[in-house]
Formats: structure tokens, C-alpha cells, sequence
């Protein structure tokens, strides 16, 4: 990467995060007039000079010295006003695209073999349709989608699930090459809503948006086409047939727990679906369930789905395979794997061979 990209990349670091140069060169031991012309790019900042900016900037080194991704530059220009996106979240996405670009070109993983298509519905009835036949498609009925992540993988699309401080964007998505996307949800959210983001991000990949443009009514209706992925109506009617003296909160509360949905996204679903009335739904609008509402009814929630940080089952399994075969080092694994383990926790690799040494 020449010096003008690179302090061009390191400006727009600082100025996302609202830093001045002075703050920034203070903080990185660096001389503002030195950090201004590497900025305009008129000096060449040392390994160790980059390696405390990144640090200060809280953004991973590759992101500096790799070349932006034509797709993920396609996507900031497509990105429409209704779907927000943060600068933190912007850059994981780039760093997860190339790695798994990087990854598709080494053979470390392959593309998926089948990535049905659908047209992005238009109406309500026409989500839940789609949604009925991503099931069929994938053999799960109306069970609860449990391993959102690996089921994701076997329609093409890869996840990772990343800690970036709640109030941002809640996931992104952009297509790295054909039948492969990638897709960034923030780990920092509840279980229920980054299951719901990436079952969003799988509309947008599902639907043909390979830059996860979507606005307005598209939106909207890619998120109940996610409603209905995960909570689908035949099983919703199983528990209201069930549990008949349960109170409609405790229901709703039943369908959280069971389809791993945020309480906003399930009230929501009810109403459209006609399960509560408009009042029931006022009722139960922002009185979010405790944990004591799921123990009485003896119901357990697990937050391991998409804990940051962790990346999707095949994707992870794929990279361990490339490392104990020695064709990936441990800090290389490590820095995929984004800090999930270190390397005391990689597995023994396969012993040395001749053709080893010989390969060197």
C-alpha cells in the first residue's frame, strides 16, 4: 500500500472517532506535524509508529496496510439512509470480507455448493411464504432454529460475531464472491436480537442484495421475513394450544424463550400474525421480561449463540483444520479467530514431514 492510502486510511480512523490530530499524536507518541504529513501522505510512518496508532484507534493493523475491498466499497456507496452503519462496524465488515476472501483463495474453505434465491416479498403473507420455504429447504419443519450460525453457513453465508458497543448498527452484510457472503453481527446485544440481526443479514444475502442495501418497505419486510425464519406460525399456535391458562404475557414469553427472538421483535410477530390485539400489544410494549418471568415457567435461556467474539462453526473448524495441518500458523489462526482463543488453546498439530521442510 503506498503512503498516501495509508495516511489516508489513518485520518479516516481518526476522524471517525471524532479524534484531533493533536489528541491522536499525543496519545501515540507522535509529533502532530509528523502525523500531518502522514496523514497527507508526504512521510512514511514506521512498523512501530502504526502499531500504536492502530492500538490508540482501537482497529486491528490489517485494516491499515490491506487494500480496501471493492465490494465492501460498492456497499458503502449502495447503503441506503434507512440502514444505519457505524465506522467500527464498517471496518470489522472490511477485515471479515478479506479474511474470508483470503480463505476462499487458499482452499481453506469453499464456496457453498447450492445458494437458492428468492425476490424480496413485498407483502406480509408473502415473507411468511418465503420464510416456509427456506425452512422446507433446509429439512427443520416449524422447530426452533437452533445453531443459527452453522444453518447461515449452509445457505453460503459466513458470521461473525464481534463486541462493538451497543447503539450502533446491529449487524452488515456484503456479498465476497459467488454463492459466499459474509455477514458482522454485534455481539454486544442480547441473544434474542443478534439472532434476529443475523436472520436479517441472511434476508438481505437470501434476496439478492449483495451489498445489504435495503431501505424503507424493504426493510421491513426482510424483517419479517426474519420474524417468520425464526418463530414460525405453526409453532407459535403449538404453544398458545398447549398452555392454554397461561396469561398472553407469559405466551409471549414462551416464544421468546422457545425461538430465541428479542421481546420487541416477538410482540411484533404476535401482533402481525394476529396471536395479540393492538391493545395486548400496548400492554406488553417496553415491559421486557425478567429473568424469574422464564425460571417460573421453567424455561432456560442460553446466551452462547453468537457470543462475542466467535465466528461461524464451519468457518471456525476450517481454520483449526488449516493450522494443526501446518498450513497456518498459531497467530495467524488466532488473529481469525479474532482473540477467541490464543494460541495455548490451539490444538497439537500434526507432526513435521520431509515434504515440510522441503516446501520451505
Amino acid at each position: 500500500m503506498d503512503t498516501k492510502t495509508l495516511g489516508g486510511r489513518i485520518k479516516q480512523a481518526r476522524e471517525d472517532l471524532n479524534f484531533t490530530q493533536d489528541h491522536l499524536a499525543n496519545r501515540a507518541g507522535i509529533d502532530r506535524t509528523a502525523l500531518t504529513r502522514i496523514e497527507k501522505g508526504d512521510r512514511k510512518v514506521s512498523a512501530v509508529e502504526l502499531v500504536k496508532l492502530a492500538d490508540v484507534l482501537a482497529t486491528p493493523l490489517a485494516w491499515f496496510v490491506r487494500d480496501p475491498l471493492p465490494m465492501v466499497v460498492s456497499r458503502r456507496s449502495d447503503a441506503g439512509p434507512a440502514h444505519e452503519v457505524t465506522a467500527l462496524m464498517d471496518r470489522q465488515l472490511e477485515l471479515f470480507a478479506g479474511d474470508v476472501a483470503s480463505l476462499l483463495d487458499s482452499g481453506v474453505i469453499t464456496a457453498a455448493a447450492d445458494r437458492p434465491q428468492w425476490r424480496t416479498p413485498k407483502t406480509h403473507p408473502e415473507a411468511e411464504n418465503i420464510a416456509r420455504q427456506v425452512r422446507a429447504h433446509l429439512g427443520v419443519g416449524t422447530d426452533p432454529l437452533l445453531g443459527l450460525p452453522g444453518i447461515a453457513e449452509r445457505l453460503g453465508l459466513f458470521s461473525c460475531s464481534l463486541g462493538l458497543g451497543e447503539g450502533g448498527a446491529d449487524g452488515a452484510m456484503v456479498e465476497v464472491a459467488d454463492h459466499v457472503a459474509v455477514a458482522v453481527v454485534d455481539g454486544d446485544t442480547k441473544i434474542g436480537r443478534r439472532r434476529m440481526s443475523l436472520a436479517h443479514e441472511l434476508g438481505h444475502w437470501l434476496f439478492g442484495d449483495a451489498f445489504d442495501s435495503g431501505v424503507g418497505d424493504a426493510e421491513r419486510m426482510i424483517n419479517s421475513f426474519a420474524a417468520h425464519l425464526l418463530a414460525p406460525r405453526a409453532g407459535i399456535n403449538r404453544i398458545w394450544r398447549e398452555h392454554p391458562g397461561d396469561t398472553v404475557r407469559d405466551k409471549a414469553v414462551r416464544v421468546a424463550s422457545t425461538f430465541g427472538m428479542s421481546w420487541s421483535a416477538v410482540i411484533f410477530h404476535l401482533r402481525n400474525l394476529n396471536f395479540i390485539d393492538q391493545d395486548e400489544y400496548r400492554t406488553l410494549e417496553g415491559r421486557n421480561p425478567v429473568n424469574g418471568e422464564f425460571a417460573k415457567l421453567g424455561l432456560t435461556l442460553s446466551t452462547d449463540e453468537l457470543r462475542p467474539p466467535s465466528l461461524s462453526p464451519a468457518l471456525t473448524a476450517a481454520i483449526m483444520a488449516a493450522y494443526i495441518d501446518r498450513r497456518m500458523t498459531g497467530p495467524r489462526a488466532v488473529e481469525l479467530l479474532r482473540d477467541a482463543l490464543t494460541e495455548e488453546d490451539l490444538p497439537e498439530r500434526r507432526e513435521e514431514t520431509a515434504e515440510d521442510f522441503a516446501s520451505l
